[in-house]
């Protein structure tokens, strides 16, 4: 275990500056992954026959910024009239990535086959008009995904893999895990390190302002000059605080993809207490650091989710969604023992909720 010394220094804690105001600081970057593992897959080209199909399919549906769509993980895209039967190994990587395009494209196909109902003309169309104009395959306007009407709107997603090499469940002290995590907008996953009780980020929000983000969408013009910032001096992309999302099939063609983050990490025997898997109603409240600390002084993985909501919801100005959820790992009997325990932002959790209950709150 570390101790209180050999923590203290590196702890990423806020602050309140001389009016009083707290200020988060600046996240760290996400933990480095590891390298691909393969997946078992019992034909090999044709699971690459279907990366390339999808990509094409892009491509041909969408346009603009997936014209020139290249997927990590993916295999180039290649000439439709063969394919190699010496395709390289599928990847659970890009299983993962295969999974949230796929399912991003065909949400957005479903709505765009839908009437818009911002359209003043769509009232008079007919039922069947998807059948009439000679799709009788494609199931009718209304009976695919989503309800009878198109859906504009968009979700971040995140989600988090784990599994043993052996029968013992990962949540076990004396058990190895891998974990691999996909990821996409600002939902965010974070570890706590057993032995320093620090955050460990494993995600970064896809905002227009991050430097990976911000290279990717400028590598494609229309999408750079589509970046403005608004009244509260944060940069959007075509009025999106994400720059990855499902959904959102307005701005697709400038660059709000579905492409996953995906980063992989080995667990040793109880080297992290838990992970948690949050909306930006709890990270864009709270600091990495304060949320696990809350969590550490819960007895139970769900009062610790519960913990954090109820604090973000109570300290939060902005009353944005918040959701939480924390699984055990090896580690969670120690949550407490390393570096200062739950002690390094008690006193500025302490401060936030004086705060919140401070009546002349909503008059400053």
């Amino acid at each position: 275990m570390k101790t209180e010394d050999e923590v203290r220094d590196v702890m990423r804690v806020p602050e309140q500056d001389a009016k009083g105001v707290v200020r988060n600081p600046d996240r760290l970057k996400p933990m480095k992954g590891i390298g691909q593992v393969l997946a078992q897959v019992d034909d090999v080209s044709q699971a690459v026959k279907l990366e390339q199909e999808l990509v094409e399919q892009y491509k041909q549906t969408v346009g603009g910024y997936f014209r020139r769509f290249s997927p990590e993980f993916f295999r180039p895209l290649e000439s439709r009239k063969g394919f190699d039967t010496d395709a390289p190994a599928i990847t659970v990587e890009s299983v993962l990535m295969y999974a949230f395009l796929r399912a991003d494209l065909d949400f957005i196909s479903a709505q765009a086959r839908k009437p818009d109902p911002d359209d003043p003309r769509a009232g008079d169309s007919p039922l069947n008009g998807d059948e009439i104009l000679g799709a009788p395959h494609i199931p009718p306007s209304g009976h695919g995904i989503g309800g009878p009407s198109r859906f504009k709107g968009g979700s971040t997603a995140s989600v988090a893999l784990i599994s043993t090499p052996t029968p013992a469940p990962f949540w076990h002290p004396n058990a190895q895990s891998t974990l691999v995590v996909a990821h996409v907008g600002d939902t965010r996953i974070l570890l706590c390190q057993t032995t320093t009780g620090l955050a460990q980020p494993l995600t970064s929000d896809h905002h227009p302002t991050t430097p990976t983000e911000s290279r990717r969408l400028r590598r494609y013009a229309p999408a750079g000059s589509m970046v403005s910032g608004d009244s509260f001096g944060e940069e959007r992309i075509m009025g999106l605080a994400n720059s990855r999302s499902f959904g959102d099939m307005q701005s697709k063609r400038i660059g709000v993809s579905a492409e996953p983050e995906i980063t992989r990490v080995e667990i040793g025997p109880a080297e992290y207490s838990f992970i948690v898997l949050m909306s930006d109603g709890i990270s864009g409240t709270l600091s990495d650091q304060e949320i696990v600390d809350v969590i550490k002084e819960a007895r139970t993985p769900e009062q610790g989710a519960k913990d954090v909501v109820d604090y973000a919801t109570e300290v939060s100005h902005d009353g944005d969604n918040a959701t939480c959820l924390v699984v055990r790992l090896g580690g969670w009997e120690r949550r407490s023992e390393g570096g200062v325990g739950s002690l390094g932002t008690k006193e500025i959790r302490d401060k936030r909720r004086a705060e919140a209950l401070d009546p002349r709150r909503g008059k400053r």
